[in-house]
């Protein structure tokens, strides 16, 4: 078995602490080891974590491209012998199987077998005859010729050491996993002294109870034979741990300063970390889940590739497949594909596209696959040439004048015919389209398909060459790293290994072991126990009932303990059996402490803080979550009440800018046709928004839409053929609405005189077009409709108009009126008084 030290105050033994010559000291985290190389003056090659030095020694197993390449083997042997009906759910598990047979490998493991007893899963049968095949695979076979020839030579030449070494000191692991455990025995087999300094206080049991369970079976004795190297005892803390049922410390607890947030919104905690800025070894703030959390500070991780809009391009195409009916897709993968910078036809971008795609977002409704994109843009030609056919036959009386041309042509109204808007056209989206599919169809692979690596990132090369002329520098030097990669030859992947390659080449590379990081973030709080020590400020946020404390780490879903220890039983004699059952029991024991585990951090953070100590709480971060209880325990030992943490606003002061409000002129006014006059029953705003931003209305929405083509078809349906005229020639027009829904907008839609006509100047319009005008909104009794009985009777008193527009023009301003009618308002979602339907009181 191995030795254990303990010491009782983590503080003064490494204070005190030498590292001697011939010694590797290995910690459980990077935190940890950055604290312990620098008290001691070590370098990185006799102090680092563990994971580190385990990649360090053994390259290519731990190599990003090994996962890759097993998960494409264990899908490959799925292929090849699972049933057709048990396929794509065996697929699923492509992670677990992974998962597991690493786990499996790295404990040195030659077999499994089926014990009827244990009434074995059909996923576990299955795997016994995947390891059976992948054990004998290449890398793997590789990897463990590499650790069957381990030697302390080996070792020190691989971490730069020059003298030879003779012990490994492993601090101050909370957690060991069987594979972790066994690389432990290798070390002790090759004549290496491995031993274990672990904090712990034999007079409080439940304060250090993981470091009992743990240590008591990875040292075979009991906790009194483990020999004491400090005794002290650290006087803070004091209170948590008589919480926890120990009183080996009767003096009081003299920690004060200790304080307790809660943020009502995410938004809070972002303010709060702006005003509060994290600074490496000074002000630290951890979570058990980080990555949710940092991108409220000012430095999130917005440099990975598929951060900029060039990425976009990868993560939509993972969401499209290939079928025989051609590729299947969704409009918002569209979108994305289409700007991301991927897309060129002749001197047009695909980035030009961006304010058209976005206007067609309801135009598109429903698209799944390239071929109805299509289809969908070649109708969307024929109505731009309808209104097209409608512009030139008032050419000469419209000329370019806007409104006058809505007023000839109400087909205006829809925003997709106004070439104008865009800076592309919908036949150069067409074309742009086309090179889009093409790309999609040679990167896509369809189902179950494989393709030579080297001849996939070849082709991916091809594409970039022919669009990357105006790439940022940045995007471009990531791309040209993923096409510097040497890559194995007969290397053959399926579409989720591709991705998984890429993902990989194009991510942001981090050296864990950099002290000297830029950009610092919240960090895991696994790095707690090593941040205590180092950092002045400890922030441990989001302490809530789903993050504290954490949930047991869980073995490979595939596996289980008892299974495990039957298999060793019947394929290892003696100190190899003895070695991986222990090592099995050392798991067991680590993974049901993880509770105990969540404590002692909290015990240490209390006992051995430098500074001042925050826990808070964020509230709607995560559904139907609350305060951890011990959040409410620590808060009542230590704190009183909760903070509220409302950031004071800055005050700002600035000189009042002196407006003279000048007169208005009225010429311009009472240019404007009768027709728009009309909104002016409802809204100032929207009167001016319509006569002098836009000229006439443009409805975006798809509700407004659908109302603006019953209007307009059955004013068309009055005359020539009729309704039938109109479903031949216009329902086409407008494929995102079902035929049925288009004659049901018609059906439901009272007729109007189309021979009615008003003129303004030289342009003569049906007044029917008031419905165009206001679509659905109600003149409500008592309310003002004085516009509308002046247009319907032809006795528009312009000069009253213009009276009572100019009394609502404010400094800065038209005043608004709120109401029903906003509904219909194409300009609602741009104005601060507009009322949407969760904010009317209709009753």
């Amino acid at each position: 078995m191995f030795e254990v030290k303990y010491y009782q105050h983590t503080t003064h033994f490494y204070e005190r602490f030498r590292i001697r010559e011939g010694e590797i000291h290995l910690t459980q985290s990077t935190a940890l080891a950055q604290y312990l190389r620098s008290v001691t003056g070590a370098s990185k090659s006799q102090v680092l974590a563990y994971h580190s030095f385990v990649r360090k020694l053994f390259p290519n197993w731990n190599h990003p491209h090994t996962e890759i390449y097993l998960r494409a083997t264990i899908r490959q042997y799925i292929h090849q012998h699972a049933s057709e009906e048990s396929m794509n759910y065996l697929e699923k598990k492509v992670r677990d199987f992974y998962l597991s047979l690493r786990f499996l490998i790295e404990m040195g493991m030659t077999r499994l077998f089926d014990f009827p007893s244990m009434q074995l899963k059909e996923e576990q049968k299955f795997l016994i005859g995947m390891f059976e095949q992948l054990r004998h695979d290449s890398i793997v076979v590789s990897y463990r010729q590499e650790r069957a020839h381990l030697t302390k030579k080996k070792i020190a030449e691989t971490l730069n050491i020059d003298t030879d070494i003779h012990t490994v000191c492993v601090h101050h692991f909370d957690y060991i996993d069987a594979v972790r455990m066994m690389v432990f025995y290798q070390l002790q087999q090759i004549g290496l002294r491995v031993i274990f300094y672990i904090p712990f206080n034999p007079h409080a049991p439940n304060v250090y109870q993981t470091w009992r369970e743990i240590y008591e079976r990875v040292s075979g004795s009991e906790y009194s034979r483990w020999e004491c190297v400090e005794n002290s005892q650290p006087r803070r803390g004091a209170k948590f741990a008589r919480y926890l049922g120990d009183r080996f410390l009767d003096q009081e607890d003299p920690l004060h300063h200790v304080r307790f947030l809660t943020f009502d919104h995410t938004t809070e905690f972002k303010e709060y970390l702006q005003k509060h800025p994290i600074v490496r070894n000074h002000h630290e703030v951890v979570a058990k889940f980080e990555e949710d959390l940092n991108i409220y500070t000012n430095c999130a991780r917005n440099d990975h590739f598929y951060a900029s809009r060039y990425g976009q391009f990868f993560l939509s195409l993972q969401n499209c497949r290939k079928t025989n009916d051609g590729i299947v897709l969704t409009y918002d993968d569209y979108v994305n594909m289409m700007t991301s910078g991927w897309v060129q036809s002749g001197h047009v971008n695909g980035t030009q596209a961006l304010t058209l795609l976005i206007d067609l977002r309801s135009y598109m409704d429903g698209v799944k696959s390239f071929q109805d994109i299509m289809e969908r843009l070649q109708a969307l030609v024929d109505l731009q040439e309808v209104s097209h056919v409608f512009d030139e036959t008032a050419k000469e009386q419209a000329g370019s004048h806007r409104l006058k041309r809505y007023l000839s042509n109400p087909f205006r109204c829809f925003p997709y015919v106004h070439q104008s808007r865009y800076k592309i056209t919908v036949k150069q989206l067409i074309e742009c389209t086309k090179d889009l599919a093409r790309k999609v169809n040679r990167l896509l692979l369809g189902e179950r398909e494989k393709r030579n690596v080297r001849v996939y990132i070849k082709e991916l090369n091809d594409i970039y060459v022919a669009v990357s002329g105006q790439w940022e520098p940045s995007a471009k030097q990531k791309m040209e790293k993923l096409f510097s990669v040497l890559i194995p030859a007969d290397w053959e992947f399926t579409m989720e290994e591709l991705y998984q390659f890429i993902t990989l080449h194009l991510g942001k590379e981090e050296d864990e072991e950099d002290d000297n990081q830029d950009s610092p973030q919240i960090v895991n709080i696994d790095q707690l126990i090593g941040k205590t020590l180092i950092a002045h400020n400890i922030h441990v946020t989001d302490l809530s009932l789903r993050t504290f404390p954490w949930e047991q780490s869980e073995m490979p879903h595939l596996l289980t303990h008892s299974w495990l220890k039957e298999c060793i039983r019947r394929s290892f004699v003696a100190a190899n059996r003895i070695m991986r059952v222990n090592a099995l029991v050392v798991d067991y024991y680590s993974r049901n402490v993880t509770r105990n585990t969540a404590l002692y951090s909290i015990y240490h953070l209390l006992a051995y803080g430098k500074g001042q100590i925050t826990f808070s709480y964020i509230k709607d971060l995560y559904e139907h979550n609350r305060p951890s209880v011990y959040f409410t325990i620590l808060q009542e030992l230590y704190g009183g009440t909760a903070e509220v943490a409302q950031e004071q606003p800055d005050e700002w002061k600035w000189e009042e800018e002196t407006v003279v409000q000048e007169e208005i002129p009225k010429e311009p006014l009472q240019a404007i046709p009768d027709l728009l006059w009309l909104d002016s029953d409802f809204c100032q705003r929207k009167f001016f928004f319509n006569a002098f931003v836009e000229h006439h209305p443009i409805y975006e929405n798809d509700f407004h839409q659908q109302q603006a083509f019953a209007i307009i078809g059955k004013l068309l349906a009055e005359q020539g053929d009729g309704e039938a005229l109109v479903r031949e020639t216009i329902f086409p027009l407008f494929p995102q609405w079902t035929n049925a829904h288009k004659q049901n907008l018609l059906d439901t839609t009272y007729p109007s005189s189309l021979r009615t006509y008003k003129s303004y100047q030289n342009i003569y319009y049906p007044k029917a077009m008031k419905r165009l005008q206001r679509l659905g909104s109600k003149y409500m009794v008592t309310k003002n409709w004085k516009a509308k009985y002046q247009y319907d009777h032809d006795t528009l008193r312009i000069d009253e108009h213009i009276k009572e527009f100019l009394t609502s023009v404010q400094t800065k301003e038209i005043e608004a009126r709120s109401g029903q009618h906003c509904r219909m308002c194409p300009f609602l979602h741009v104005c601060k008084d507009g009322e949407y339907v969760i904010d009317a009181n209709d009753s």
